[in-house]
């Protein structure tokens, strides 16, 4: 077990004590001490009362860093029971980013009265944010940074960082405009530190670091991050405005958003399911996919029902009807796996997909064959029946074949048809190799006994 988990545990534990023991100012030291994202793994611990109870404890500073922190079931507990009036002040402590999130998710009534309470120019802030797609490039972007004219030196860009150091975490970068506000270049500070200060700003740009526009996807955002190594990235509007400012903090949440998104969809759940949700709530999620499943596997019910005569001529099929078809959708999920990630980090683009299909087809036609012979010549020595080692290697290649194929064919048919590369991909590539592999070994099994016995 790491430090880091023994420590937690520890931690959890004495939280524990002290909540019985209603000892409320052991707890405020306690928390004092703990970074905000600590603090939210141990509430995210706790029962419901307990979580609400422990984060009314936490000074609004605090509790700005520790909402954006908690896990969502968490933080739908404890938005619903705090007041209006608290919920404001905590918003006015937190960035322009977490602040619209957290908005976005009470009911509109709720975030009309925020929205009142807090200052004019924030509220007008907000939202314009909220405005945007919250998976775009403006949906999560801050309003808060640093920029300077053009007509600047480095001394004014130095005395700007260090006018709004209290008001802003993490400066990064500062960004250059001209008098129409549209973005000119990027100042990484580092540079900035260094440069002479009476060096005229506009000779100190790094036009290295490109800008975003405020409607990309925040996929594509997150690929820009690894492709230039970025920390921090410029939004702009369509006639290049600069509207805001994406974080290497924001990213990361993205990415870990998409990869898991990506895991729910490809097994038929929604992105909001969770361990923790009400039953009757992840059963109305769960339930349509599991009917679909059943769908799908009374498919291939049909299929054996055809072959019913086939098997009582031999019955020794049954035993490899399994094999067929798990070996074909295990080939079809390694295919669908890479193809999901390849459209996921832009490996795989509509210019390259009838490259990837045919390279896939070939690993396809070669695993078959591989496993076909090995098979076969199992059924052979194991049952002593040439015909079934020969329709069952045959089988084989085709279904793998087949596997991988529609592995390939699927993610890139709902990537064109704008629809989510993984949304229920392994269903149906499951759902097509079950029903193909148990229809290719039968039927080849009814033409080898017509014509052999």
């Amino acid at each position: 077990m790491s430090m880091e988990r023994k420590e937690e545990i520890k931690y959890l534990g004495q939280l524990k004590e002290w909540i019985g023991l209603n000892r409320e100012f052991e707890i405020i030291d306690l928390f004092a001490d703990l970074h905000p994202a600590d603090i939210a793994d141990l509430i995210d611990n706790l029962e419901e009362q307990e979580k609400i109870h422990l984060f009314s404890l936490l000074d609004v500073e605090k509790a700005s860093d520790v909402i954006p922190e908690l896990s969502d079931i968490s933080r739908e507990q404890i938005l619903e029971d705090m007041s209006d009036t608290k919920l404001a002040e905590i918003i006015d402590e937190m960035d322009s980013d977490d602040a619209a999130d957290v908005i976005a998710e009470l009911t509109e009534e709720q975030a009309r009265a925020v929205l009142d309470v807090i200052e004019p120019e924030e509220s007008e802030d907000l939202k314009e944010l909220m405005k945007y797609d919250e998976d775009s490039a403006g949906g999560i972007m801050q309003s808060e940074l640093v920029s300077v004219l053009e007509t600047a030196n480095v001394r004014d860009a130095v005395n700007a960082v260090i006018n709004i150091s209290d008001e802003i975490e993490n400066i990064y970068n500062v960004f250059v405009v001209n008098d129409a506000g549209v973005l000119i270049g990027t100042i990484p500070l580092q540079k900035l530190i260094i440069a002479k200060r009476n060096d005229a700003i506009i000779e100190t740009i790094d036009k290295s670091i490109p800008s975003v526009d405020v409607d990309v996807d925040q996929e594509e955002v997150a690929r820009m991050f690894e492709k230039y190594d970025l920390v921090a990235l410029p939004v702009v509007d369509s006639s290049g405005h600069l509207l805001g400012r994406i974080t290497i903090d924001d990213v990361v949440d993205v990415m870990e958003e998409e990869t898991s998104e990506d895991l729910y969809r490809i097994a038929g759940l929604d992105e909001d399911d969770n361990i923790f949700n009400e039953p009757f709530q992840s059963i109305k999620k769960r339930l349509p996919w599991l009917y679909l499943n059943l769908l799908t596997a009374l498919v291939s019910a049909l299929v054996i029902g055809f072959f019913e005569d086939t098997i009582k001529m031999m019955v020794a099929l049954a035993v490899f009807m399994p094999v067929v078809a798990g070996v074909g959708g295990n080939a079809g999920s390694q295919t669908l796996t890479l193809i999901v990630r390849g459209l996921a980090l832009g490996e795989v683009t509509y210019e390259n997909s009838r490259k990837a299909l045919y390279k896939q087809t070939f690993v396809g036609i070669a695993n078959g064959v591989a496993v076909g012979l090995v098979v076969g010549i199992i059924a052979y020595f194991w049952k002593g029946i040439p015909i079934l080692g020969i329709v069952l290697g045959l089988a084989m290649i085709i279904n793998i074949f087949v596997g991988t194929l529609i592995g390939t064919l699927i993610p890139l048919s709902l990537k064109w048809l704008k629809s989510d590369p993984a949304l229920g991909s392994h269903i149906f590539v499951t759902a097509f190799t079950d029903a193909f592999g148990f229809f290719s070994f039968l039927g080849l099994a009814a033409i080898f006994i017509k014509l052999f016995t």
